[in-house]
C-alpha cells in the first residue's frame, strides 16, 4: 500500500503539515492523500470522477479534509493536513478492509456461516476482532497480548457477548449474528465518506511483464494480475492479498496415482492423502496478508513469522531439485533462490540477499510474487511435489521420539488408515496438541499395552480422541468436528480402512 506508506512516512518524519497543504508542490504526496481519501469514501467531495488524484491541493481537497475532520470530531479548516488528521486518516484506512469484509458478509448473508467459535475463516475473524477492538472491546479480546490473531476463541466470544449485552441482545458470543454485524458497521461507518463501500473503476499499473488492475468490486477490494496468457483475481486484505485456488489436491491425486506411486508413496499413503486433502488448501492457493508474509499450497506452507525459518523454502527446494528449468521459470529468473534450507525449514534469498528479517520478507507480499507462486501451482510437477511433501509430514511425528506416549511411538498406537488421516489433519492444524490429545484419549479409554490392541481398541481411542480435540487447548482444532466428518466420509465410501494395521507406512526420502 504505497499511498499509506507515504502518509505514514510524513507522520514519522513530522513533515505532514509542511507538505500537505494548499498550494503544495509535492504532487506525489498530495496524490497519495487524495487516493486514500477516495478509498475512505470521499470521492464525491473530491469530485473524483472529474479530477481523480491530480496532485493539486485545491478547494476540493481542502473541503474533503475538512469533511473528514468533522466526521472524526477534529476541527480543521482543511487548508492543511494537521498531524492529528493524518494519524486519524491512517487509523481509518487500516480498518477499511475489515469494514468491507464484514459488510460483504452481511450483504451475502454469510455472517453466521463464517464467524463462529472454531471457524477456519481467519481473515473474517481478524476483521471482526479488529472492529470489536475499535468500538471498545479490547479488554475482552486481551488485545494488548493477542491483537487480531484470527482465532475465534474465548476472548473473541467474550467480546461478542459483551457487545451484545451492551446492545440489549441475547447472545452467548459463540457466533456473530447478522444483527450484531450490522450494529458494528453502523457504529463505524459514520467516520467514513458515503462511498466507502461502493465499487470503483480499475486503476491499472505495470510490474515487469505483468499488468495489475486494482478496484473495488462487489464491495471487496480486488487485484487482477495478468501476463500475456493468464489472469488471476486476488482479494486484497490488509497488507497483502489472498486467493483460495482452484486446483484441488483430490483431483490431482485421483488422476495421478501411478506417478505418485513412482515417487515412493504407497497405495495406503495415497489413500490417506485423499481422505485429508479436502480439509486442506488448494494446490494454487496463495496468501500474503498474514503474519507469515507468504503462504502457498495445500498445506499453506509459509516463509516463517518474524525472523523464523519457514516450510515454504523447503517445498521450493524440492521443486528445484525435481526440475531446474521449472524452478528458473517461476522463481529463479525473478531473483528468488534458497539459503540455509533443509528438508523441512529454511530461508529464501532474493537477488542474493537472505530474506530473514521481517522487513526483507515483506518483499514477498507483492502482487507480482503472489502471481508467480499462483502460476507455479498450475504446473503438474509442482502439484506432485506438494502431495509428496505433504505426506513427508508424517516423518515428523509418526515415529518421532518427541511424540512418544508412555514409551510408545504414535505408530505403535494408531495404525489404521482412518486414524492416521485424522492425526495428520490434526498435526497440520494444531501440531502441539496431537500428543496430549492422544494421551488423554488413551486414559479415557482405559487402554494400555498397544501391542495387544486390535481394531476395536484402536477405535475406542480414536472415538475418545475426536471428542477431546474439539475442545482441547486455548485454541481448539479448527472446525474439528466438521473435518472429522469429511475424513469419515472416505471411510464410509471405502477409500480408507479403519482396520488396525491397515496403514502401510514407509519413510519417504526428503
Amino acid at each position: 500500500m504505497p499511498h499509506r506508506s507515504m502518509i505514514q512516512k510524513m507522520i514519522d518524519e513530522r513533515t505532514v503539515e509542511s507538505v500537505l497543504k494548499r498550494g503544495s508542490r509535492s504532487k506525489d504526496e498530495v496524490r497519495a492523500l487524495q487516493s486514500i481519501l477516495q478509498e475512505l469514501g470521499f470521492g464525491s467531495e473530491l469530485n473524483w470522477e472529474k479530477y481523480g488524484a491530480d496532485g493539486d491541493y485545491g478547494t476540493n481537497t481542502a473541503k474533503t479534509v475538512q469533511t473528514f475532520g468533522e466526521r472524526n470530531s477534529i476541527s480543521v479548516d482543511g487548508d492543511m493536513v494537521t498531524l492529528a488528521i493524518a494519524k486519524r486518516i491512517i487509523i481509518r484506512f487500516d480498518i477499511l478492509d475489515d469494514m468491507r469484509y464484514l459488510q460483504n458478509a452481511i450483504q451475502g448473508d454469510k455472517v453466521e456461516k463464517r464467524l463462529y467459535r472454531g471457524s477456519s475463516d481467519s481473515a473474517g475473524i481478524v476483521a471482526l476482532q479488529t472492529l470489536l477492538n475499535e468500538i471498545g472491546f479490547g479488554a475482552q479480546l486481551n488485545w494488548e497480548r493477542y491483537g487480531a490473531d484470527g482465532q475465534y476463541g474465548g476472548g473473541t466470544a467474550k467480546a461478542v457477548k459483551a457487545f451484545a449485552e451492551q446492545e440489549d441482545i441475547s447472545c452467548d458470543g459463540s457466533r456473530l449474528t447478522r444483527e450484531l454485524a450490522e450494529l458494528i458497521i453502523s457504529k463505524l461507518e459514520g467516520y467514513f465518506g458515503a462511498d466507502w463501500a461502493k465499487d470503483s473503476k480499475p486503476a491499472e499499473a505495470a510490474s515487469g511483464n505483468l499488468t495489475i488492475r486494482k478496484l473495488i468490486e462487489g464491495g471487496r477490494p480486488r487485484v487482477y494480475v495478468s501476463d500475456a496468457t493468464n489472469e488471476v483475481r486476488f482479494t486484497r486484505f490488509k497488507r497483502g492479498v489472498y486467493y483460495f485456488g482452484r486446483q484441488r489436491p483430490i483431483d490431482f491425486i485421483n488422476n495421478n496415482r501411478a506417478s505418485l506411486g513412482s515417487l515412493g508413496m504407497s497405495d495406503s499413503a495415497i489413500n490417506v492423502m485423499i481422505a485429508v486433502s479436502e480439509n486442506k488448501g488448494n494446490l494454487d492457493a496463495v496468501n500474503t496478508w498474514d503474519n507469515s508474509f507468504m503462504t502457498f499450497g495445500m498445506f499453506q506452507w509459509t516463509i516463517g513469522a518474524g525472523d523464523s525459518k519457514g516450510e515454504l523454502p523447503a517445498l521450493v527446494k524440492k521443486i528445484k531439485a525435481a526440475d531446474q528449468g521449472l524452478f528458473a521459470e517461476y522463481f529463479g529468473q525473478y531473483g528468488l533462490d534458497l539459503i540455509n534450507t533443509g528438508a523441512v525449514y529454511g530461508y529464501f534469498s532474493l537477488n542474493g540477499k537472505k530474506l530473514a528479517a521481517p522487513a526483507d520478507k515483506e518483499l514477498l507480499r507483492s502482487d507480482a510474487w503472489s502471481y508467480y507462486f499462483w502460476k507455479s501451482g498450475q504446473e503438474p510437477l509442482v502439484q506432485s511435489v506438494q502431495i509428496q511433501h505433504a505426506l513427508l509430514r508424517l516423518n515428523r511425528f509418526y515415529r518421532s521420539k518427541s511424540y512418544k506416549i508412555d514409551e510408545y511411538f504414535i505408530s505403535d498406537l494408531i495404525t489404521s488408515e482412518y486414524g492416521v488421516g485424522l492425526i495428520l489433519d490434526n498435526h497440520v492444524n494444531r501440531p502441539g496438541y496431537v500428543k496430549a490429545c492422544l494421551k488423554k484419549a488413551m486414559d479415557q479409554a482405559g487402554l494400555s499395552e498397544p501391542e495387544n490392541w486390535g481394531t476395536d481398541e484402536e477405535l475406542r481411542v480414536i472415538d475418545a480422541y475426536l471428542k477431546i480435540r474439539e475442545s482441547y487447548g486455548k485454541y481448539p482444532m479448527t472446525d474439528a468436528a466438521k473435518r472429522a466428518a469429511v475424513t469419515k466420509k472416505y471411510l464410509d465410501d471405502g477409500t480408507i480402512s479403519q482396520e488396525h494395521g491397515s496403514f502401510e507406512y514407509n519413510i519417504l526420502k526428503a
